[in-house]
């Protein structure tokens, strides 16, 4: 018989396991990362610290606040009850600290530690003074503009800004320049409730950091400058400069502008000191004149033609009601519009040789009126023929 051995028998096999087993779990030990948490450091204590301690002071003096309001009722009531009305909403700094909106209704402030500011949240109004900016064409225009606004956040209208409706109105003159330089002067006078939506969208995009809203704009434009000589397609004195150095307007005499005669080679058109007899007569047919015409216009308006003797011929087109009226004379009352021309280019606007935009840019057709109501009078020389 075998004696056996009292202590086991290992193999190689068992060996070889054991060390490949060894060996894996050190490499997986190695290979992944370990979380190591971060210990905080002596600054982040300190901030910490000091965080919990300016808390605990505050606290501590609210407090201490409210026990003396208490104390001290019912005189501390008629000190720290505030009214605040619907269209207002009161701003409160405690401990300079600037805390949520307060109102409409009874308000509490407490004594000695908050300071409060009421914004009038109803809207407001101001008016860009007309000034002259140059279109891209390269044109003077006087325009001015009715801004309405209101404060939509108190909180950032209190907090951004200190005098509100200095900087929101010089934000709107600026704005508004500019844009002027981006059109011609056809789109400024052609769509200015366009030209008014953009321009309240402007403001609104530059303004709303400050807690403000712009309601509603309003563009009108006041008068169209003549430009440089150099850009004005028929001779017409240069523009002088007034004692304070800005362009002033200056307009052609009607004598010099009834020298000029317009022919043409192809068509032959009655004499040009007969323009509003043209017109006379084409009315007198009863198709010029219609309801349609009336509700695209709807204004009255003066001609005043200048012949080349120096004689002065009226007329006035009266689009206001029924199917309209004109006739020879002054008008019966006050027209909207007054234009002022020689026959000549009285004569190239119903040919449509000439513009009244144009006309007036250059100077040989005075308004008095509104500018815009005068453009609408192209309507009715576009239903003239020969």
């Amino acid at each position: 018989m075998k004696r056996s051995s009292p202590f086991p028998v290992i193999s190689m096999e068992c060996i070889k396991r054991s060390c490949l087993s060894k060996m894996w779990s050190q490499y997986r030990y190695t290979s992944q990362p370990q979380s190591v948490e971060p210990q905080p450091s002596n600054t982040a204590k300190s901030a910490k610290s000091i965080t919990w301690l300016m808390k605990f002071c505050h606290t501590a003096i609210t407090c201490l606040c409210y026990l003396m309001m208490i104390i001290t009722l019912p005189i501390s009531i008629w000190f720290s009850i505030k009214i605040v009305h619907d269209y207002e909403r009161m701003v409160i700094f405690r401990l300079g600290r600037v805390q949520p909106p307060k109102g409409p209704g009874l308000v509490l402030v407490v004594p000695f530690i908050d300071q409060f500011q009421r914004i009038d949240m109803r809207s407001r109004a101001f008016r860009i003074q007309p000034s002259k900016v140059k279109s891209l064409d390269h044109m003077m225009v006087s325009l001015r503009a009715d801004v309405h606004f209101r404060v939509c956040d108190p909180v950032l209208s209190v907090m951004s800004i200190q005098n509100l409706n200095f900087v929101i109105q010089h934000t709107a003159e600026n704005l508004m320049a500019q844009n002027l330089g981006h059109k011609y002067l056809k789109e400024i006078c052609g769509d200015q409730i366009r030209f008014a939506e953009q321009l309240k969208e402007d403001i609104n995009e530059q303004v709303k950091a400050y807690g403000v809203c712009i309601d509603y704009t309003e563009v009108q434009l006041e008068a169209v400058l003549r430009p440089h000589a150099e850009h004005v397609p028929v001779p017409v004195p240069p523009a002088s400069f007034g004692p304070t150095g800005g362009l002033e307007q200056t307009v052609t005499p009607l004598s010099s502008l009834a020298q000029q005669t317009v022919t043409t080679n192809s068509v032959q058109y009655p004499d040009d000191d007969f323009a509003v007899d043209v017109i006379a007569s084409q009315i007198e047919d009863g198709w010029i004149l219609s309801d349609s015409l009336v509700t695209e216009v709807g204004s009255s308006y003066q001609l005043i033609a200048t012949k080349k003797s120096g004689e002065n011929v009226s007329y006035f087109i009266d689009l206001t009601s029924g199917s309209g009226t004109a006739d020879w004379g002054v008008f019966p009352g006050i027209p909207d519009v007054t234009l002022k021309m020689t026959a000549a280019d009285l004569m190239n606007l119903i040919k449509g040789d000439l513009s009244p935009m144009t006309a007036y840019t250059t100077g040989r057709l005075q308004v008095i009126g509104d500018l815009r109501t005068a453009l609408l009078l192209e309507k009715l020389f576009q239903r003239l023929a020969f």
